[in-house]
């Protein structure tokens, strides 16, 4: 079980599956959205997450054509995001109150990365979205 929270500690939740992978996002949107070079995002099976307290607290916006961010109405702390039908959930990272048990595989969208930003790591980097192939390690159903 991983847990994670927001600032105010009104909104929490839970992942019981597995997680997948967590990816850095170096686009414009993931930059502003989080004050910082990149957000960082734990991906998981939708199945596995629920929502524990302050759900209703969760609103959305959406930055782009299908593409939602969530955020806490008390504090403004980004939160999970279900996508897919429910069937994926991305966690921003920074959220997260548990070790997830799994780091960091990949840098993506660098070509619109923060000009004072240099990524110092040896993970692979691709200008906008990794090829499928790529994420299928990740990915695949025990």
């Amino acid at each position: 079980m991983i847990r994670g929270s927001c600032l105010c500690g009104q909104v929490r939740y839970q992942l019981d599956g597995a997680p997948q992978f967590i990816n850095h996002c170096h686009c414009s949107m993931c930059r502003k959205v989080h004050g910082a070079a990149f957000g960082s995002f734990l991906h998981a099976d939708g199945a596995g997450f629920r929502w524990t307290a302050g759900e209703e607290l969760v609103k959305t916006y959406e930055s782009s054509p299908g593409n939602l961010r969530a955020f806490c109405t008390g504090c403004g702390s980004n939160m999970p995001v279900l996508e897919d039908e429910g069937s994926h959930v991305i966690i921003p990272a920074g959220g997260l109150d548990d070790d997830p048990g799994v780091r960091p595989v990949v840098h993506i969208h660098v070509a619109s990365k923060a000009s004072w930003s240099t990524i110092g790591d040896g993970l692979p980097q691709f200008d906008a979205f990794p090829p499928d192939e790529f994420g299928a390690p990740y990915t695949k159903e025990d």
